[in-house]
């Protein structure tokens, strides 16, 4: 990853986005994300490529298909 992307995780995500990608955590959450701690929030473009990686690492053919349309947002 450069640097650029590196600064740009930190970047605040967009409301929008920030909806979708806490939906796909919701809807995927035992199956994804067991590690999150229930009160984590995502708020920033880095936490966006972090549900990415999730759905895509550890989710069904739907889960990976959620996390290509959330990749086309960021």
């Amino acid at each position: 990853m450069d640097s650029a992307t590196k600064e740009l995780d930190h970047s605040p995500a967009p409301p929008e986005l920030i909806a979708k990608a806490e939906a796909l955590v919701r809807e995927y959450d035992a199956q994804c994300f067991w590690f999150r701690h229930p009160d984590a929030k995502v708020s920033r473009l880095g936490d966006v490529r972090l549900v990415v990686e999730h759905l895509r690492e550890y989710g069904n053919w739907r889960a990976w298909r959620a996390a290509q349309e959330l990749q086309r947002c960021l």
